[in-house]
Order: C-alpha cells, then sequence, then structure tokens
C-alpha cells in the first residue's frame, strides 16, 4: 500500500521521535547507575576527606569567598553568617555591593561594624568604580565590603576577584547559605587531584517544612517540591556522570570553587551574558585544552549549600526563561566546540546534549504535537499506542527518580523522610501534565524573547508577606 507524501513525513517524524526518547532515557539510566555507584564511594569516603587537610599546619591556604550583591538586605547577613560559622577558619569573606538600592550596605555596615580602610589593590581586570572599602575581622575570619558602582552581576564578580590574592576563591551567591564543612570538602579535592580547576558542590534547598512552606498554597508547595526534584535530578544524576567524563560544562554560579589565579589570567567573567557561569565553564575546557593541560573540572557531593526558590509562578518564570536565555548566550559564544573532540567529551557529548536536549527540546516537542494532530485529522492517529508509549514513559522516569531518592537516603547523601519521598512521586505525575509542558513553553519564550533582555540583575521575591 503506498503512503502520501504526509504519511512518509509523519512516519519518519515518529522514527526519528523514538531514537530521540530511546537516546535520552539511555543517558538517564546510565547516569543512574553512576550516581549509585559514586554515592556509595562518597559515603564510604567522607570522613576520609574531612582528615586530609590540617588547619593548623601553617601552609594551608586562605580561601576567598566573593559574594556578589544587589539589592539583597533581607538575607545578606544568613549568608555571611553561615560562612562565620564555617568549620574551616582561614576565610576572607569579599561581599560585592553593586550599587545596591535598598539597605544591603547599612545591613551589613551596622551588623558586623565594618570600618572604612584604604586598601591597595590591582585592578587586574576593569570593573566599575569602587567608591569604598570597609573591613573587620572576626575570629580568624575577615569580612571585607566593597562597595562599588553598579555594574551587574559579572561585573561585580570581577571587582571580587582583583581583591582576591589567593590561591582559591568561591563564588557564593547572596541568597546562598553553605552547609559547614563545605568548603574544606571542596578545598581537598585540589589536594587530592593537583589537575583541578574548578570543583563544584550541590546547589539545594530547605525551605521544605519550613514555617513559610507551611503558609503557602497547594499550588505554590507543589512548584516547591517539583524544584527540589529538580535539583535532584541536575546534581545526582547528570553532573555525577558528566564529572566521571570531566564532560561538566555548567559549574552553578551559587557555588564553586576555582583556581583563582587562572580566572584571573583568562580575563575573568564576560559582562556580555547573563549566564556568566556557563559560559565561563565552557571558556576553562576551551583554555585548558588550547594549552594541553592536564585539567579536570571537578564535582563533588559532599559539598552542599541552599539557597532560596521562587515559590510564585512569575518568579519561576523569571529565573528559568533567564537561565535559558544564558544557555543560549554561552553555546552561542562557544560554537566552535560543539562536536569538536579536541575539546575531549565536554565538545562531543555535553555541548550536543544541552543542544538536543535542553535547547531544541521545546522544538522537538512541538513539533510532535503537530504531528499527532495531523494524524489525528488524517485517521492515523493510534491512541491505543500513544497511551501506551505515554504510560511507559512515564513509569520509566518514575521508578529511575524513586531508586535515585532511595539511594540518596540509603548512601546518607540527603536526608528525606518517606512522607516527602510521595509527595516528589506525585509532582513527578504531575511534571507530565503541569510543570513540564510550562517549562517548554518558557523556553519557547526565551527563544524568541532572548535579543530583548538586559545584562542586569534578577531577583525572586525574598520577603513572605505576600503570602
Amino acid at each position: 500500500m503506498n503512503m502520501s507524501w504526509i504519511e512518509v513525513i509523519l512516519y519518519y517524524l515518529f522514527i526519528l521521535t523514538a531514537i530521540y526518547m530511546i537516546v535520552f532515557f539511555i543517558q538517564w539510566l546510565i547516569g543512574l547507575l553512576f550516581s549509585m555507584n559514586e554515592l556509595e564511594k562518597y559515603n564510604q569516603n567522607s570522613v576520609a576527606m574531612d582528615m586530609i587537610i590540617d588547619e593548623n599546619e601553617i601552609d594551608t591556604p586562605t580561601i576567598g569567598v566573593i559574594i556578589p550583591s544587589f539589592n539583597e538586605a533581607s538575607c545578606i547577613n544568613e549568608t555571611i553568617q553561615a560562612l562565620l560559622d564555617e568549620s574551616y577558619r582561614k576565610i576572607d569573606i569579599i561581599v560585592v555591593n553593586d550599587g545596591s538600592k535598598d539597605r544591603t550596605l547599612s545591613t551589613i555596615l551596622n551588623c558586623y561594624d565594618l570600618k572604612r580602610m584604604d586598601i591597595p589593590y590591582e585592578q587586574v581586570i576593569a570593573t566599575k568604580r569602587v567608591k569604598d572599602i570597609y573591613q573587620a575581622c572576626i575570629g580568624q575570619k575577615r569580612i571585607i565590603l566593597l562597595d562599588k558602582e553598579n555594574g551587574g552581576k559579572a561585573d561585580a564578580l570581577n571587582c571580587g576577584l582583583n581583591f582576591c590574592n589567593h590561591d582559591y576563591c568561591v563564588i557564593v551567591d547572596a541568597d546562598t547559605k553553605i552547609k559547614r564543612g563545605a568548603l574544606k570538602k571542596l578545598l581537598s579535592k585540589f589536594y587530592i587531584d593537583s589537575s583541578v580547576i574548578v570543583c563544584a558542590g550541590v546547589v539545594g534547598s530547605d525551605y521544605y517544612g519550613s514555617a513559610n512552606y507551611k503558609k503557602l498554597k497547594i499550588m505554590q508547595r507543589l512548584l516547591i517540591i517539583f524544584q527540589y526534584l529538580e535539583y535532584f535530578r541536575t546534581f545526582y544524576l547528570q553532573r555525577i556522570l558528566f564529572n566521571k567524563l570531566n564532560a561538566n560544562i555548567i559549574v552553578s554560579g551559587a557555588f564553586a570553587m576555582f583556581d583563582c589565579m587562572l580566572l584571573k589570567n583568562i580575563g575573568g567573567f564576560r559582562v556580555n551574558t547573563i549566564g556568566e557561569d556557563m559560559e565561563m565553564t565552557l571558556r576553562l575546557h576551551a583554555y585548558c585544552q588550547s594549552q594541553y593541560r592536564d585539567y579536570h573540572i571537578a564535582y563533588i557531593p559532599e559539598a552542599k549549600c541552599v539557597t532560596q526558590l521562587p515559590f510564585t509562578y512569575h518568579d519561576y518564570y523569571q529565573q528559568r526563561r533567564r537561565w535559558h536565555i544564558g544557555m543560549m548566550q554561552s553555546l552561542k559564544q562557544h560554537l566552535y566546540m560543539l562536536g569538536n573532540r579536541h575539546y575531549g567529551m565536554a565538545g562531543i557529548l555535553s555541548s550536543l546534549f544541552i543542544i538536543s536536549y535542553e535547547l531544541l527540546a521545546p522544538l522537538v516537542e512541538i513539533i510532535g504535537i503537530i504531528c499527532l494532530v495531523i494524524a489525528y485529522c488524517l485517521g492515523k492517529f493510534n491512541l491505543q499506542l500513544t497511551l501506551y508509549i505515554t504510560l511507559v514513559t512515564m513509569l520509566l522516569v518514575i521508578s529511575t527518580q524513586f531508586i535515585l531518592l532511595h539511594g540518596l537516603c540509603a548512601y546518607h547523601v540527603e536526608k528525606l523522610d518517606h512522607k516527602f519521598i510521595m509527595k516528589v512521586i506525585v509532582v513527578s505525575f504531575m511534571e507530565f501534565f503541569f510543570f513540564h509542558p510550562y517549562n517548554i513553553v518558557i523556553k519557547f519564550i526565551a527563544f524568541f524573547t532572548q535579543k530583548r533582555n538586559k545584562q542586569t540583575w534578577k531577583h525572586i521575591t525574598r520577603e513572605m508577606d505576600e503570602i
């Protein structure tokens, strides 16, 4: 029986879609196997890693922690306090106030009694003008506050780099609190492996179960739980697998430790992109490969921090749209790496995976929906087969996530009670019919509005007054 040209196109599109999904699930299952294996190793070696560094040794390095801040009066002191409570004592906390219009500057000054100082520094990287410098010593730790003209997050990070004369620097978002002992764990990775140039940890949240969480409406609670699920998948599936291959091309700007001199040598963070963390990671891959340098962009799940999650759908939309635009900008600037074996697995695997399953996902799924509509109009729509594929897909995704969550509990990586796990599984079902389509719409809008996006700070709602 001869098929029309429309039926032929639909047939081959169906085959390509099936291959697309199969490759995705193979990657996911491989990631799960690697995750369970690596988490068991981390669990066994966790105590040993804490003993690698002895702070009493004279040559133990001081770490510079850079916190770029803009209108963060409601949360900046909690971030600083978490660093003061950190078990690793040799820390310089460098807060960069990027022309805040709220009480960020006065809040820090009043809380820690900082004094204006004249600290000499070399402007290795050009930034907006620093107006005032403040300093205070609390125990062995030092707080340096830089009050500068507004220039954006990347400019604020570069300003902090100019003041960071340490072997290692840590980038921490102003709404992010590091867990006690996290810095020591990151630093230990540099001691264990001399090829490490960057080491990132896990970004999570402690919002679930808090007093503010209980004030949220049901759809807001579901949004929070869905974001937990996203973080678990990202940091305990994809990042662990790509770490094994030295193929991580995104090091979260919320929490990571860098070789400070290397960052300065390549010119710091670029101010012409809103995805400065991904762009920097890609540039580090390219630089080290061009120098034929043995390097590793590492990731360890023992080093953790918690950040504030958006609890309104508007804030979630703004955040994810911004992330997607940042990803597109970064990939555009480093197109030369894509599929290029000279750049290792970062070029061969990660970049192509991000393009296929992040950048092009909205287009692929919209084409799929159009094909289903055309098939239905032509009387070729097979409802039974469609439902069967959907059911199998759901079972594969949910069972994978269920195994992951139980693995996190079994290896003491995350403390998750059974009630929370069941809520995550319920949200997994909702993801297919609500959260995933919502994300596809966000990415689709981001694709067509990227040129109108300005390089400015964006914020999620901090205060809970509207709840």
